[in-house]
């Protein structure tokens, strides 16, 4: 069975992504065979699969302020376009004052305890600190 995932943070949220199944159709062959080779596509690029909900960094989940979805998305980003931007970005907006760079992850596990993809976080920081703290 699967599901679709759509965080939700008040009622009209929910009432809206319910809203959306009132007058619902499945996929057809063709549309299901069209996701599916996406899939692949996004998995042959080894990207992270962080929706970006930010879970892991509400509520003070790091304790570091790592801005975690952002620097998955850089990761991301630079691993599929090869963009140089990312690296811009990695050290000049998802590292500030108040945020730690990807090297700094304490290890903790709080962020994964909260992270709807089940993503190995403390790992994935590490690969993304490889990758931009050369």
């Amino acid at each position: 069975m699967e599901v679709v995932l759509s965080g939700m943070s008040s009622l009209e949220q929910m009432k809206e992504n319910v809203s959306f199944m009132k007058d619902f159709v499945p996929f057809t062959e063709e549309e299901y065979a069209a996701v599916e080779k996406v899939a692949e596509i996004f998995h042959s690029h080894h990207m992270i699969p962080c929706t970006g909900c930010h879970y892991c960094v509400e509520e003070n989940h790091c304790p570091k302020n790592i801005r975690i979805p952002d620097m998955f998305s850089a990761y991301n980003t630079k691993k599929i376009f090869g963009d140089w931007n990312a690296d811009c970005y990695y050290n000049n907006v998802a590292i500030d004052t108040e945020h730690a760079r990807a090297s700094e992850c304490l290890k903790c596990g709080m962020c994964e305890r909260v992270c709807p993809q089940h993503l190995s976080i403390r790992n994935l920081l590490q690969e993304v600190a490889e990758e931009f703290e050369k």
